[in-house]
């Protein structure tokens, strides 16, 4: 299974739901799936979204399965920018806009039958177009204060800076991912060491002690996000890495509970919680392709050893990138960049 699986397996069981219903998920269908928006100037933007040939889905049968999936018709490996929003209460009620606490960079070759997960630090410093140099999670909030969309302008900020091409992303934010991992019934976790954060975020900007002990442990929906989040013990590379992990279990969870059966209260789970640019014939298609990769397929990456501590004249603190070896490293997990046109 594979990260895109994680958001998008889930999302393709309730997108095959979704083309059953009809009319009738007309609402959560417009929610979900959303008109690409423009994305300011960026010299990585030149190849174009893959195409997903018209498909007919069987609707005579009572379940799907993966094999029941539109075949992925393309050739070129498919890149997808997948964003977890933070969307806590407190951050609503102080009139914050939300921010991109994860970003993960996942691809998907058809062809290789591969996938490869490369997950980017917030605090990194880049330069975001038509704002300048900023931390990279600020580059979401920058999108959604602009009147035009998060998503555009963080796809543009990692093409900028990358040097490789987004063909789209799909983003969940906290309350969605939560009511997701409860309504498979949780997920089992096996905790690679011990965790004690004495700073993790608590009720009304508060903070609180959060503990995990090593080893398989099952995890409800605000355990696992409280396991993604936490990054005190260790450091936003670490956390990474157990985004990784955790999605990764998501598709696993669905199909031994044959998640059909509960598409429509996932339906209402993801209606107002996750957002894509990508079809739902290319959801579908995504997500079979991911739910058929085997795990020895699957490349798990972080930016470990290329970026170091720094702290702005303003007194934020931030990870700056040595970007020659960022950059071959893209070019080596990714393939070399669709343009020359980098900074």
């Amino acid at each position: 299974m594979t990260l895109i699986a994680g958001m998008l397996a889930a999302g393709g069981w309730v997108a095959w739901y979704v083309v059953q219903l009809g009319s009738a998920a007309n609402e959560a269908y417009h929610d979900i799936f959303v008109t690409p928006a423009p994305r300011p100037s960026a010299p990585v933007t030149s190849a174009p979204r893959p195409s997903v040939p018209p498909t007919t889905i069987r609707s005579s049968t009572p379940t799907a399965t993966p094999t029941e999936f539109p075949e992925w018709r393309g050739s070129e490996p498919v890149t997808v920018l997948l964003v977890g929003i933070d969307t806590t209460p407190e951050r609503a009620g102080a009139g914050s806009l939300p921010l991109a606490d994860a970003i993960i960079l996942a691809q998907l070759d058809p062809v290789g039958k591969r996938a490869v997960m490369l997950s980017i630090p917030r605090d990194l410093l880049v330069e975001i177009p038509g704002i300048g140099w900023d931390r990279i999670n600020a580059a979401y909030a920058a999108g959604e204060a602009s009147g035009s969309s998060g998503p555009a302008l963080l796809v543009a900020a990692i093409e900028r800076n990358f040097a490789v091409h987004v063909d789209g992303f799909a983003e969940v934010d906290f309350a969605g991912f939560v009511r997701i991992v409860d309504l498979l019934g949780g997920i089992v976790v096996d905790v690679p060491a011990p965790i004690k954060d004495d700073m993790f975020p608590g009720p009304n900007f508060s903070y609180q002690r959060l503990s995990f002990a090593p080893g398989l442990q099952w995890m409800d929906g605000s355990r696992t996000l409280a396991y993604v989040r936490t990054r005190h013990d260790d450091n936003d590379l670490a956390r990474g890495l157990r985004q990784q992990q955790v999605l990764r279990a998501l598709p696993e969870r669905a199909l031994r509970l044959d998640a059909l059966r509960r598409a429509p209260q996932l339906l209402a789970a993801l209606g107002d919680a996750v957002r894509t640019d990508l079809t739902p014939q290319q959801v579908l298609g995504l997500a079979r392709l991911a739910l058929e990769l085997d795990a020895s397929r699957i490349t798990s990456a972080s930016l470990a050893g290329m970026v170091q501590d720094a702290t702005l004249p303003r007194g934020a603190a931030v990870l700056v990138g040595h970007w020659p070896a960022i950059r071959s490293e893209v070019a080596r997990l990714f393939g070399p960049p669709k343009t020359s046109s980098v900074r």
